[in-house]
């Protein structure tokens, strides 16, 4: 299942009928009875109709762009959208569902993981009321999101969920990507610049466990810049969907920055060019020389809000990978 093909389901359906509810089977793969539906004011819906003998307990409500509801006769959940501004976002959070239950065979589990998903899709449709993030914040998500690419080119399917959910820049904690064994900050700084700012004392701190890894992204943005945050977003969600991954675990994340995917576009004109990324090892030590950095597990209790710059100029002993855009 791909955006094609379900665009083409839903001309299938066309319009419906004042007062109607016209649905068709999602497709002949996936097990739990999945169907899109379109409602007569042309609402694009997406319905699971539950066994006969299936008894749930949910009712559903109204948000601000998305309505859930319960039909006892039909014995169906019914997610209907209400903004059609939304239909590509929908388009795609309805194929992140879809690979998410689609063998699920436990009536049960189908259905929990059904309405779990459609209730964390009423804050993603929700349109973001807060003012305009800066340039300085949108260039380090930009950074971001091309570290999370080169991570997803490396992986597979079994492990694409993991590597999502390891970017955790956007809930603001200590570093941006925590994986299993290593967590790895994110800076992302000017190609003629040689220094990148660390904003506190926990970003590159040790943790217990962990190897710590710093990945420097390096861009231009300039006249001659085309990229963006949308355009490098939508890079990701090809990769994702290729992956059968779920597409609901970066819309989350970027969520807790008010971003929306139906909205990045109102930051075009912040265009970058990525130049290259280079990652430093901040645990070995060179002719007894450390990784220089200050721990918060290191400093005095009176010591507080610190912030630095590193000047990167003479530590090509600490890196262990380079990529030239």
């Amino acid at each position: 299942m791909n955006t094609l093909q379900l665009e083409k389901q839903w001309e299938k359906i066309g319009g419906a009928e004042e007062k109607s509810l016209s649905y068709l089977r999602i497709d002949g793969t996936c097990i739990p009875d999945l169907h899109i539906a379109v409602k007569g004011n042309n609402h694009r819906c997406l319905m699971l109709k539950l066994p006969k003998d299936y008894v749930t307990s949910f009712r559903g409500e109204d948000k601000e762009n998305i309505r859930t509801s319960y039909s006892k006769k039909g014995n169906y959940i019914l997610l209907e959208l209400l903004d059609s501004y939304y239909n590509t976002l929908f388009n795609d959070l309805i194929i992140s569902l879809y690979f998410k239950i689609k063998d699920i065979s436990a009536s049960n589990e189908s259905t929990n993981t059904f309405i779990s998903t459609i209730n964390k899709w009423a804050s993603f449709l929700e349109k973001s009321k807060n003012s305009k993030l800066p340039k300085e914040v949108v260039r380090g998500l930009y950074g971001e999101l091309v570290i999370l690419k080169e991570y997803l080119s490396e992986t597979d399917t079994d492990k694409v969920n993991d590597i999502l959910k390891s970017w955790t820049g956007p809930y603001d904690t200590s570093t941006d990507f925590m994986f299993d064994n290593l967590n790895v900050e994110v800076k992302t700084k000017s190609s003629n610049s040689s220094t990148v700012k660390i904003s506190s004392e926990f970003q590159l701190d040790h943790e217990q466990g962990k190897e710590l890894n710093l990945s420097v992204v390096s861009v231009d943005s300039d006249n001659k810049s085309t990229d963006t945050l949308d355009k490098e977003f939508n890079k990701i969600r090809d990769q994702i969907l290729e992956l059968n991954g779920d597409l609901s675990i970066i819309t989350e994340a970027l969520s807790q920055k008010n971003l929306f995917p139906s909205a990045l576009k109102e930051y075009d004109d912040f265009k970058f060019t990525p130049v290259s990324v280079e990652v430093y090892d901040c645990d070995i030590e060179i002719h007894g020389k450390s990784f220089p950095r200050l721990k918060n597990s290191e400093l005095s209790e009176e010591l507080k809000k610190i912030r630095y710059e590193i000047n990167l100029s003479g530590l090509d002993d600490f890196k262990t990978y380079q990529k030239d855009f």
